[in-house]
């Protein structure tokens, strides 16, 4: 038994060895150092911002796809797109009066994301993020990997963006790990630039959140 716990332990610190080694490879030395302290001490996100009344650029895909807004009755359609995701809480979300855009090629749905006015939890830093009135949070992106690098992401974005300048709204608020340098480029984009930051410092049992704020109103 104690043998088979010590390879257990073992197995696990060459995982880790592993992942930290790809980490500096792909991504270099300060986001392996973020990475580390992600999951020990501290952890932060960039808040970006879109305000809605800013000229949308256009934006073309180098794949044909269409643009729609996704209904209850495609909710088996999103599950064959991202199997992962239970029914139960694409059902909530649509029935809580959220928006998922999707792209669809040749009739399957090869990029989402879903969208809401209401307060975002968000897992990563275990707090809630507000949104004032006329913001909206897009969040839950994902596009199939055989289709990323072809700016499908991009424009489901902006076709979003004129969307809910049509409706009325005042800016789009979205959080990025600094590290993730695809989806910022991503997002630049279509516009979105770094306003503040949101996160946390942990010691032991002691957490404090931190939400930081340039130019943009809290």
């Amino acid at each position: 038994m104690a043998t088979t716990l010590a390879e257990g332990e073992r197995g696990k610190f060459r995982g880790a060895l592993e992942r930290a080694s790809e980490v500096l490879r792909q991504e270099g030395v300060r986001s392996l150092w973020f990475k580390l302290l992600g999951e020990t001490v501290y952890r932060r996100l960039l808040l970006l911002e879109r305000p809605l009344q800013e000229p949308i650029p256009t934006v073309t895909a180098r794949v044909p796809v269409e643009i729609s807004l996704l209904q209850k009755s495609e909710i088996a359609e999103y599950r064959e797109f991202r199997a992962e995701t239970h029914v139960s809480e694409v059902q909530a979300r649509l029935d809580a009066g959220h928006w998922c855009f999707v792209a669809r090629h040749q009739g399957r749905i090869v990029s989402a994301r879903w969208a809401t006015t209401d307060g975002v939890w968000i897992d990563y830093l275990s707090c809630e993020l507000r949104l004032a009135v006329g913001e909206v949070y897009p969040y839950d992106l994902f596009t199939r990997p055989d289709f990323r690098g072809q700016s499908v992401s991009p424009v489901t974005s902006a076709e979003m963006l004129r969307y809910f300048r049509t409706a009325g709204y005042r800016r789009m608020v979205t959080t990025v790990l600094p590290e993730n340098q695809p989806s910022l480029r991503a997002v630049a984009k279509t516009g979105y630039r770094p306003y503040g930051l949101i996160g946390y410092v942990k010691i032991g049992p002691w957490k404090r959140h931190f939400y930081r704020v340039s130019d943009a109103p809290a």
